[in-house]
């Protein structure tokens, strides 16, 4: 593994409060999602990029309909050929902005998002509500895992928001059939959130 170069006290922050450390981890980033990141100028962009080239290595390609974000997506991203993988990471992104025409075309009528120890909530649009009311500014996004089999998936991650809160989830969906275009019947969510 090969260390970070020096890139300024502000990009380093950045990048620990994203648990990057290395080039290699570097190499699975994009250039402009890593430019999203808050800490993170022109400068450092340039001295990472000249530090890929050297190891042999280049920043990632992201796919499109991600490079519109306004906040730094990472992780396991990549959908190939596995549908559900692309409805989880757009619904997750759906709510992490709150988009709720994504939102309504990804849930059943029916959904049930359960929350162990907290709340059980009943039908999308009470489901819409509740993320509209507790939306944050987010600065990144972090996708750990997401795993799919049949009607049954998992994913989770951080977030951060701008103000350096984390929120760590786990998210085990189930849905609505077996086919490639389901939408999701219902979600149990662990969330820790840390100041």
């Amino acid at each position: 593994m090969t260390t970070l170069p020096q890139i300024g006290k502000p990009a380093s922050r950045a990048l620990n409060e994203i648990n990057i450390s290395t080039l290699e981890q570097v190499s699975k980033l994009d250039e402009l999602n890593l430019s999203k990141l808050h800490g993170v100028g022109p400068k450092a962009i340039n001295i990472l990029k000249d530090a890929l080239k050297d190891k042999g290595m280049s920043f990632s390609n992201i796919d499109e309909d991600l490079r519109k974000l306004k906040f730094t997506v990472i992780g396991d991203l990549k959908c190939d050929n596995a549908p559900k993988r692309k409805i989880m990471r757009d619904l997750l992104i759906a709510t992490t902005v709150g988009d709720e025409s994504t939102i309504n075309e990804l849930l059943t009528d029916d959904f049930i998002w359960h929350v162990p120890g907290e709340f059980d909530l009943y039908g999308k649009d009470n489901f819409i509500q509740e993320i509209k009311k507790h939306l944050q500014k987010v600065s990144s996004l972090e996708v750990k895992t997401m795993l799919s089999h049949g009607k049954e998936a998992s994913t989770h991650g951080t977030i951060i928001n701008t103000t350096g809160e984390k929120v760590y989830f786990a998210d085990m969906y189930t849905f609505e059939n077996h086919k490639k275009d389901a939408r999701i019947n219902t979600i149990t969510s662990y969330i820790v959130m840390k100041p």
